[in-house]
């Protein structure tokens, strides 16, 4: 049987997109899937998907804008609106991103309790228990002020929500929620970046983001028999076809390794249009717009 896995990485898959010439460096991850592959007895089949989490994503947006907008992300009163298993799965997704890109930008232990309280409840509706409750609270009390700490718990906490859905075989919940949360991230984004041509290198990271989207659309695939998922794929959909859409150009990807760091130059190097930014912009505001409403 044809296995499919989806796992968490600190890296995009492949960042070589730069419209420059320069050489962007990337975590050699060799050694570590050696490791994983000496662990298994026996051969099988298996798909990976890697795919960022909200806090790796916004870990790179802080150290490319300075700037934090509380105003754009999704009001936790809404959480009471949503009344499908679909729609808290999306939103559970959405509300974990729009806590990462918050307690990244530093906004306080009072604004991620709020987010725990929420979560919690959304949580339960369907059914992801033991991640949110007293031991969570306790250690966000004990972080305080700490704001690199609550970014911390903040982290392990998606990775912790992330491991449950898995071990209990729920990837319809796991598909919806990877992909209301990169949404939510995309949208992020897109505001980080302002103005088209106003941030070129945050429109450089959600040229980028193309990656994490093959690997979403892959793992969210595996469940589109579902009626859950449909509407979803949809979406992804469009914004592939946003992408590909847009003027690309063929490079020669070049591979070496320095001192176990391998460097990527090359492959598909894109540039924004300014008809191209703003018809993802729009496109990815009337798909959040549609998942929060």
């Amino acid at each position: 049987m044809l296995k499919r896995t989806v796992y968490l990485s600190s890296i995009l898959l492949i960042v070589f997109t730069s419209c420059n010439s320069e050489e962007k460096e990337v975590k050699d991850v060799s050694d570590t899937l050696t490791e994983m592959e000496s662990e298994k007895e026996e051969p099988k089949n298996e798909i990976v998907y890697s795919i960022p989490s909200p806090n790796e994503q916004y870990d790179l947006l802080r150290s490319l804008s300075e700037k934090v907008d509380p105003t754009i992300v999704n009001d936790l009163s809404q959480s009471s609106n949503y009344a499908t298993a679909d729609k808290k799965a999306l939103n559970f997704g959405v509300y974990i991103s729009d806590a990462a890109y918050l307690m990244r930008y530093e906004q306080g232990k009072s604004v991620f309790l709020n987010y725990v309280s929420t979560l919690d409840k959304l949580g339960q509706d369907i059914d992801i228990t033991k991640v949110y409750g007293e031991e969570l609270i306790k250690q966000v009390e004990e972080a305080g002020a700490d704001s690199e700490k609550l970014f911390e718990i903040s982290s392990q906490n998606y990775i912790s929500v992330f491991d449950q859905l898995i071990e209990n075989e729920k990837g319809v919940e796991l598909s919806l929620i990877l992909s209301g949360a990169w949404i939510e991230t995309m949208h992020i984004l897109f505001h980080s970046a302002g103005n088209y041509d106003q941030n070129f290198e945050i429109e450089e990271y959600i040229i980028d983001q193309r990656y994490v989207l093959e690997n979403l659309t892959g793992f969210v695939e595996t469940y589109a028999e579902d009626d859950r998922v449909q509407p979803v794929l949809a979406y992804l959909n469009e914004i592939q076809n946003a992408y590909d859409a847009m003027d690309c150009e063929e490079t020669n990807l070049k591979v070496n390794k320095d001192e176990g760091t391998v460097m990527l130059n090359g492959g598909l190097s894109c540039l924004f249009t300014e008809d191209s930014f703003t018809e993802m912009k729009s496109l990815i505001v009337k798909i959040r717009t549609s998942i929060i409403s």
